[in-house]
């Protein structure tokens, strides 16, 4: 975490202190992580398990070969996965069965979960306007009470390149894992991974947070509402895969959300409360035998602004100073089966103002 100059001149006593909290936190993050990682990590054994036992792995790998020698040049010939499968059944190999333990699975695989411990609003602003040739109506609106909102506008007075995790089994490989985070307004990351060659049941998994701080003192007992800002410099999820050989499916996912915490102290690592806009960029959510793919996807259009609203999940006493953070998580999630995969987010924001007022 970063902050500005006088802040960092008022806490350099505890530097030592701020390394074993820091350790704490690092800790504490790897633990959230290493626990969703293994939990698929045990979902894809099963499902090894599981399907070997119903199609054994040299039977499979008798087929494949079989396909790869006999690649027909007619384009009406029956296509890959159509003669894997019949040479599966040929093979005395219960399909039903087969179907079953692949549905099960990826109906556990659900990479990301809806949150209902916010209330969420949410306004999306398009492109500049033309004022001149269609001028905005005459509104009388009060003006706000400054004693119940206060508007931030960059630079804030904090950036936090918070949390970044990378996992790939097998082949798979994270290219990249980079933050956007410039300490003045803008945030996001670009994350590039890959498979070439999943030739068994494999996991992608990575993650990037970035995000900045606001010095807020409460001025009544009440829960926050925290509104953002923001505007896309670009937002780009990619997906790209291949079938390597017929029988496969896989489910990959991309997701960006937008995330509130509190902090009573600037040195603490972990949050008073914490809540976050699950789909604040939807991404992607891909599944199927990895013949069609969707490729590049934008996002949001640059320039495009999204104002959103997010609210704590517990209140706070009066007359307190806190530490608000908005910051933007993007995470990608992949199991493949058989499935060669490019997936990736390259996401950079502009975080226009953050208002903060009790309620």
């Amino acid at each position: 975490m970063r902050t500005d100059d006088s802040t960092e001149k008022q806490s350099s006593s505890t530097d030592p202190e701020l390394k074993k909290l820091e350790a704490i936190h690092d800790r504490h993050q790897e633990e959230i992580w290493r626990t969703k990682v293994d939990s698929f990590e045990n979902l894809r054994r099963s499902f090894s398990q599981k399907r070997s036992e119903i199609l054994s792995f040299e039977l499979r790998e008798k087929i494949r070969a079989t396909i790869r020698e006999d690649q027909s040049q007619d384009l009406r010939a029956p296509g890959n996965r159509y003669r894997s499968l019949i040479a599966a059944r040929d093979a005395g190999v219960d399909l039903s069965a087969l179907k079953d333990v692949h549905d099960a699975t990826y109906r556990r695989a659900r990479f990301v979960t809806a949150s209902n411990r916010f209330r969420y609003a949410e306004t999306v602003v398009g492109n500049n306007p033309d004022w001149f040739a269609s001028p905005p109506p005459i509104i009388w609106i009060p003006l706000p009470d400054p004693d119940k909102e206060k508007v931030f506008y960059p630079p804030f007075m904090g950036s936090w390149d918070r949390f970044q995790r990378n996992q790939a089994t097998g082949d798979g490989v994270v290219v990249t894992n980079a933050s956007y985070l410039d300490e003045t307004a803008k945030l996001g990351s670009k994350l590039v991974a890959r498979n070439h060659d999943a030739s068994d049941v494999d996991l992608i998994s990575v993650g990037r947070e970035t995000g900045y701080l606001v010095r807020f003192k409460t001025l009544r007992t009440g829960i926050l509402q925290v509104k953002a800002d923001l505007s896309a410099l670009y937002c780009h999820h990619s997906i790209r895969t291949d079938d390597e050989w017929g029988w496969s499916d896989f489910n990959a996912s991309t997701r960006g959300r937008l995330v509130l915490a509190v902090f009573w102290n600037w040195e603490d690592v972990d949050p008073a409360n914490e809540v976050s806009d699950q789909w604040f960029v939807a991404g992607l959510d891909c599944s199927g035998d990895g013949e069609s793919y969707p490729g590049d996807t934008v996002q949001m259009a640059p320039g495009q602004r999204r104002i959103v609203n997010l609210y704590t999940s517990m209140a706070f006493p009066a007359n307190k100073k806190i530490w608000v953070y908005v910051g933007l998580a993007d995470e990608i999630w992949a199991l493949l089966n058989d499935v060669s995969i490019d997936i990736s987010i390259d996401s950079a924001w502009l975080l226009n103002s953050i208002a903060v007022r009790s309620i």
